[in-house]
């Protein structure tokens, strides 16, 4: 039975109580059929959930699609949720099956479904009353049978009074809520997650180099703004960077980590970490996109500029995109 698969084959790593809590609740959700939107900020492993939420399900060999809505234009929503008639445009030269049907009896993930313009959510939400879906180019409805989990790291409740989000199509993909706790409230996790980072890595470069200890420790006491996919990343450069034999010191990390763990002596250096940390939070709320970060900080896209550069958060410091940390 899938209830008894061990906590690492789902990907969900980590001995934290939030992540204890956050497997419990996967196993719970993932035996319904009911639609499931997985909550988080940017990088916190959303789309590990939703393949979790997949192979514990009742439909575990059926397919699991994927899609980033934050990449569909209005042009595209369409054709690549529901497909196309060969004919249907200039360039569909032959027939084509979109998401909904490829996951027919399985999961269709749609990843920042709050990016999705209100045209798009009203296509979407007919999709999902109706259970059936139109390709391009016909008139035959084709009945599918998917389980819906959705992932946003933005409030969707304050996009529905803003009416940035449709209320309706909100209560079609909230059912059922899973909230991804933030690395940060994961303390006991970074250090397992650098290890599990750390190897990998080791196995596609060669390196044999080990991490020093205050390495460690200036990785354990980090606030990583990016989360989990952050972290990766971070991994990852070290071990490119760092020699391929020996111990890795805290000098190869970005100097905003390896900063951390300096002494805060006087009222200036709290102000710098204080800055540090409220600027990179803005950066990872906001995906990484500087100009979305500037409107939240309340700065223009050249103030936030000149104010990276003065904290130390350029790009070595900015959470980078990843395909495999969700």
């Amino acid at each position: 039975m899938p209830s008894v698969m061990r906590a690492d084959d789902l990907g969900l790593l980590g001995r934290s109580d939030a992540m204890d809590e956050l497997r419990a609740t996967v196993r719970r959700v993932a035996e319904s059929p009911y639609a499931v939107l997985v909550t988080g900020e940017s990088g916190s492993g959303k789309e590990l959930v939703a393949h979790a939420i997949h192979r514990l399900s009742r439909r575990p060999d059926r397919s699991f699609g994927a899609v980033n809505c934050a990449a569909l234009t209005d042009e595209l929503v369409e054709a690549e949720l529901f497909g196309y008639a060969r004919g249907a445009f200039t360039g569909a030269v032959t027939e084509h099956a979109g998401l909904f049907e490829a996951a027919d009896r399985g999961t269709l993930f749609l990843d920042e479904i709050g990016e999705l313009s209100t045209r798009a959510q009203a296509k979407l939400l007919r999709a999902l009353q109706d259970g059936e879906i139109r390709r391009i180019g016909e008139n035959v409805p084709r009945r599918v049978d998917v389980r819906v989990v959705a992932a946003t790291n933005r409030p969707l409740e304050a996009d529905v009074l803003t009416g940035r989000f449709r209320e309706d199509l909100l209560y079609r993909v909230d059912v059922l809520r899973i909230v991804v706790p933030p690395l940060r409230d994961r303390d006991d996790d970074v250090l397992l997650l650098a290890e599990h980072f750390w190897r990998r890595a080791q196995s596609v470069t060669g390196s044999r180099a080990v991490l020093a200890r205050s390495t460690l420790t200036a990785l354990a006491e980090y606030h990583w703004p990016g989360n989990v996919r952050q972290l990766e990343n971070v991994i990852a450069s070290l071990v490119v960077r760092g020699p391929r034999c020996g111990v890795v010191g805290p000098s190869t990390l970005p100097g905003c980590i390896a900063g951390d763990t300096s002494d805060v002596e006087t009222l200036q250096q709290a102000r710098v970490v204080f800055e540090r940390r409220y600027v990179s939070g803005a950066l990872a709320r906001a995906g990484g996109r500087r100009g979305k970060a500037a409107v939240a900080l309340g700065v223009t896209r050249q103030g936030l500029a000149k104010l990276l550069k003065r904290l130390g958060l350029d790009h070595p410091c900015r959470p980078r995109t990843s395909q495999t940390s969700g």
